[in-house]
C-alpha cells in the first residue's frame, strides 16, 4: 500500500517574501495547494483555537487534510482565522526557522504543518517536509522530544501536563 500524504491547503495572504516563504515552497514543490476551499471539516491550524491539536485529530487530518493560515506574524490577528474548519492550535512548540529561532509558538507555516503531520503519526511526511529547508533539521532536533511525547498522549489533559513538565505552570 502506498503512503498518500494528507492533503494540505494554503490560505495564502502574501504578507510576507515570497522567495522565503515556507508554504509557497510547499506549492512549489507539490506537497500544498493554494486555495481558501477546502474540506469544511478539515483542520484549521490556527494560534487563537481553544482545542489543542493531538494524536486523535489523525482522522480528520487524513480524510480532510490540513490548512495553514500563511500570514506575518506581525500582522496576525483572530480575524485570520474567521473561516470553516475543524480548528486547533498546536501544543508548545520552539521555532526552528532563521526569523524566530527559538521562539515558543512562532512557527513557520511548513514547522506547523511537519508538526501537525507528526503528531497526528504521519512521521515519513512530516520528515520528507523537514527536507524542503536546511534549518528544518533544526526544528525537528529542538522539538523531537515533544513531538514524540505529543504524538503519544492521549486527551487534551495530558497534552497541557506534557507543556507543563517542559515549560513550567502556565502553560495551558
Amino acid at each position: 500500500m502506498v503512503n498518500v500524504m494528507p492533503r494540505i491547503y494554503v490560505v495564502y495572504y502574501g504578507e510576507d517574501d515570497p522567495r522565503k516563504n515556507t508554504a509557497l515552497k510547499m506549492v512549489r514543490f507539490g506537497y500544498a495547494i493554494i486555495s481558501r476551499r477546502y474540506p469544511p471539516k478539515a483542520v484549521v491550524l490556527n494560534p487563537y483555537a481553544e482545542r489543542i491539536l493531538g494524536p486523535w485529530d489523525r482522522q480528520l487530518v487524513e480524510k480532510y487534510g490540513i490548512v495553514v493560515v500563511d500570514a506575518s506574524w506581525k500582522r496576525l490577528s483572530e480575524r485570520y482565522f474567521r473561516i470553516p474548519g475543524s480548528h486547533r492550535r498546536l501544543p508548545i512548540l520552539i521555532a526552528g526557522n532563521p526569523i524566530n529561532y527559538g521562539k515558543p509558538f512562532k512557527l513557520s507555516s511548513i514547522e506547523a504543518v511537519a508538526a501537525t503531520l507528526y503528531i497526528t503519526g504521519f512521521r515519513e511526511d512530516a520528515e520528507r517536509l523537514a527536507g524542503l529547508f536546511k534549518w528544518m533539521k533544526t526544528f525537528m532536533d529542538l522539538n523531537r522530544e515533544l513531538l514524540e511525547e505529543y504524538s503519544r498522549a492521549r486527551s487534551e489533559d495530558e497534552m497541557i501536563r506534557i507543556m507543563r513538565e517542559f515549560f513550567g505552570e502556565e502553560q495551558d
